[in-house]
């Protein structure tokens, strides 16, 4: 949790029961790290045009990104509407001079904080993918060698 000071009134930002339950913010946590996933493995392609289309797109979404997980931290606490969020968030990029780049940061920081990426399954979910990984390349690697026998 963490309070942000916005026209001189305090709010907390707190990213637990009330954040997991709103699935927008799941939806834009997955949308984030997919396109950001995306980006890099078109980065090592020669699929410029496809590069360059990704990044247009993640860029593009991180204003609408950054209001989403913004209401979201503040549903624990505070009873707004998304469009009273909005009005807020605007308070607040215009008195901190942050970008919506910046704000998605730090949202994402309280959101480490709070543990919110294992209270909705995420970093068991990329646990579990990698350990499948690792299984699979170690299946892989055991058929090729002893196909190499």
């Amino acid at each position: 949790m963490k309070t942000i000071t916005i026209g001189g009134k305090d709010y907390k930002f707190e990213y637990t029961i009330e954040a997991s339950l709103y699935s927008e913010c799941t939806e834009t946590i997955m949308d984030t790290f997919l396109g950001l996933g995306k980006v890099q493995g078109l980065a090592n392609t020669n699929d410029v045009n496809g590069f360059m289309e990704e990044l247009k797109n993640t860029i593009a979404n991180v204003p609408i990104k950054a209001l989403t997980l913004f209401h979201a931290g503040l549903l624990e606490n505070h009873d707004f509407s998304k469009e009273e969020s909005k009005e807020l968030l605007k308070a607040y990029i215009k008195e901190s001079g942050k970008s919506f780049s910046d704000v998605l940061g730090e949202l994402m920081e309280i959101m480490t904080e709070d543990n919110f990426f294992d209270l909705i399954g995420l970093n068991q979910m990329f646990q579990t993918t990698k350990r499948g990984r690792k299984k699979k390349e170690n299946t892989e690697v055991g058929e090729s060698t002893s196909n190499e026998e």
